[in-house]
């Protein structure tokens, strides 16, 4: 009697007991025939409205028109009125697909296809027109610390409200904008000061190589006059040895005729062909004529001594206008290459772009805090 009370009821209320349904879940026979009624809903929408009804979607993003013929401008894929026609159509396609395959599935097949699948492909169409056409109009988009670092390359040429107006809605922290307007003025100051030191380190290369080119010339130069100099000194002392010997051996031919005269008169004496008085008077002959030989011969010796010394000091001026000349030289150079290398350096100390540069970034920051009531006391 209980069984036949149980299954009236079952086909009074219409449901299974809470008994079955918990079997059916638990064996899955529910989860399976919702599959099956899935699989039988997507096959007729398969064959009734095909393939076609798919290329519908994608045929209103390559062509618009087919919604509204409307005039396309040059620089956009759409006309501004085509977005809500498009996005409807996609609402349209979407209600479509709840309709054969329920709404869970329906409305993931459009709307997560579309912001899945095509999320990339309309990146560069529709939603670039979507954004380029608002975008026109209340372009709202807030700077990023890009753009604090590029106002900090240039800190010391821009205005003080300006740069406020625009790091003022960066969503970084204030001392983290200061922190980019640093490396912004750091990256210029670096630039800047780094092709000021290649020029002074061209300067100091160009001083060097002159310096070492004129050296070089100027050695082989006083090696070619050291060279002159030395065949010359060759070629004096030979002239000075001929002369020399030349005047030595003509003092000496008369001194040894002298001295022959002085043996024959002694002979003669001797022998008593010549008179004491005359003897005396021939040897005393032959003594000045000695004499005479001995003063020729010092004399002689003492021009020798004076053309060397002449020769020596010649010599010596040469070395000491070479010498002069090299120093000079090098001098003029050195203090022209120092007087350009000292004006860059003053240039460098004079510049302000340092101290500018932290003043104004110092101003910006202290704006920065002040519109965000950050370290201030308003009270």
């Amino acid at each position: 009697m209980s069984v036949d009370k149980a299954v009236l009821s079952v086909f009074k209320s219409g449901k299974l007991p809470q008994i079955f349904e918990e079997i059916a879940d638990f064996i899955g026979a529910r989860d399976v025939g919702e599959a099956l009624s899935r699989y039988a809903r997507l096959y007729i929408l398969e064959k009734t409205v095909g393939e076609k009804w798919l290329r519908d979607i994608f045929s209103v993003f390559e062509n618009p028109n087919l919604l509204a013929d409307l005039p396309i401008p040059k620089a956009l894929p759409y006309n501004p009125k085509h977005i809500p026609l498009i996005f409807f159509a996609m609402l349209k396609k979407t209600i479509e697909s709840s309709a054969y395959l329920g709404e869970e599935i329906g409305s993931e097949c459009i709307i997560e296809m579309l912001s899945e699948g095509l999320s990339s492909a309309l990146e560069s169409n529709y939603n670039a027109s979507l954004q380029t056409i608002l975008n026109v109009w209340r372009g709202s988009l807030p700077p990023d610390l890009s753009v604090a670092q590029a106002l900090g390359q240039r800190a010391d040429l821009i205005e003080t409200k300006y740069a406020t107006s625009i790091l003022a809605p960066t969503s970084a922290l204030p001392y983290t904008i200061l922190e980019a307007l640093v490396q912004g003025a750091y990256n210029r100051l670096t630039q800047l000061y780094n092709n000021l030191d290649t020029q002074i380190a061209s300067y100091l290369t160009t001083k060097s190589d002159y310096v070492t080119s004129y050296l070089q010339a100027y050695l082989e130069h006083i090696n070619a006059i050291m060279t002159y100099l030395i065949f010359d000194v060759t070629a004096f002392m030979e002239r000075l040895e001929n002369y020399v010997n030349q005047a030595v051996n003509v003092i000496m031919e008369r001194l040894i005729a002298r001295f022959d005269d002085l043996n024959a008169i002694k002979a003669r004496h001797d022998i008593g062909l010549v008179s004491d008085e005359d003897y005396e008077l021939m040897l005393e002959e032959i003594q000045a004529d000695v004499n005479s030989l001995n003063d020729s011969f010092n004399q002689l010796k003492n021009e020798v001594n004076q053309l060397i010394s002449d020769y020596v000091s010649k010599l010596s001026n040469i070395a000491e206008d070479i010498t002069n000349l090299v120093i000079n030289l090098l001098t003029d150079l050195e203090t022209k290459l120092v007087e350009l290398i000292n004006k860059d350096v003053n240039a460098i100390n004079a510049l302000t772009i340092i101290s500018d540069t932290k003043s104004k970034i110092k101003e910006i920051y202290e704006r920065i805090r002040a519109y965000r009531q950050c370290g201030f006391d308003y009270s």
